[in-house]
């Protein structure tokens, strides 16, 4: 059964019992990505595979709520969350007691989902500092794009998060109409990457990832300003006893996106007729699908101006829009 975040067993405060660590180094893999670009799909993918059998998963989270989590329960032996912050430039402690527990007590493989803001480079700058590499060791550095950010044109920010990376995975390409196929296939031919693979609904080809990763070595060489993170903002909302349908919340979301230069919506909420759905929202699509009965009636809303978004705003959209 999978555990969660109560259960965890380290303590900011606690010395780190050295002689209880595990012999040989732990097998480390960074999932990072562009918000909304479906970094949790790749994750459920690669746990569901036997290599990563019993693996730990650090989640972090943007917005101060655990909306994704629940998806890999049942696929990891642990799933523990950072939320509120971007790991790379915050919970910097956390992280790293986080880490040195679960090394201490079992060799299995860990991952880390950085938050859609976060820049892999700051990141490793600071596991360095905090001399994780002497237990642990960097098995693969997956960097999770969608296919739109390529036919657009790659941001300056992602440049450098693309070159570090060990594996690009390409997400979204089924949601390119027919018009864009051709000129997204010209751009992607041409990008200066190594490793470049389609991952559909989080899915890749297995057998093309070499280990162990090289994002070290390019870390070393690299010398360049490292990119401040990305912060936008976010509002979280319990939508719990408002009236929402489906066909509602799909009107809605281009006003919202437009109005609040949103980015990102996801969550749970209740319909009409009592069933509980889990919603995932970029610029590109909105889908909904069903939600577990444990999750609560939030939605996270990340974007510019997303803190300007309230309960009441977004009662009165649903009731504009109805």
């Amino acid at each position: 059964m999978t555990k969660r975040d109560d259960d965890l067993e380290f303590s900011v405060n606690a010395a780190f019992d050295e002689a209880r660590a595990v012999v040989d180094k732990v097998p480390l893999y960074l999932v990072n990505g562009s918000l909304g670009a479906g970094k949790t799909s790749v994750l459920e993918f690669l746990l569901q595979q036997s290599d990563y059998k019993g693996a730990r998963v650090i989640e972090n989270e943007y917005a101060n709520e655990n909306v994704d989590g629940y998806r890999l329960e049942g696929l990891a032996e642990m799933v523990t969350t950072l939320a509120g912050d971007c790991v790379c430039c915050s919970s910097k402690h956390a992280l790293t007691r986080m880490l040195l527990d679960f090394c201490r007590n079992s060799p299995a493989p860990v991952f880390i989902e950085a938050t859609g803001v976060a820049r892999t480079m700051n990141l490793v700058e600071k596991l360095i500092n905090a001399q994780i590499f002497n237990k642990y060791e960097l098995m693969q550095s997956f960097y999770v794009i969608d296919a739109h950010e390529i036919l657009r044109g790659i941001e300056p920010a992602h440049e450098v998060e693309l070159q570090a990376a060990d594996v690009i995975l390409v997400t979204k390409e089924d949601l390119l109409n027919d018009s864009e196929l051709a000129e997204y296939e010209a751009k992607r031919r041409t990008l200066p990457y190594a490793k470049v693979l389609s991952a559909p609904h989080g899915q890749f080809d297995l057998s093309k990832i070499t280990t162990p990763s090289g994002l070290l070595a390019f870390f070393d060489t690299y010398d360049g300003e490292l990119a401040v993170p990305d912060n936008p903002t976010y509002a979280v909302l319990d939508v719990s006893g408002m009236k929402i349908t489906a066909t509602t919340l799909e009107k809605i979301w281009p006003e919202l996106f437009a109005a609040h230069g949103l980015r990102r919506m996801k969550g749970c909420f209740i319909s009409d007729n009592g069933a509980r759905q889990h919603v995932e929202a970029t610029e590109q699509q909105i889908q909904l699908t069903h939600a577990k009965s444990e999750e609560a009636a939030k939605i996270v809303l990340i974007g510019e101006r997303a803190d300007e978004i309230t309960r009441e705003a977004l009662a009165a959209q649903l009731v504009m829009f109805g």
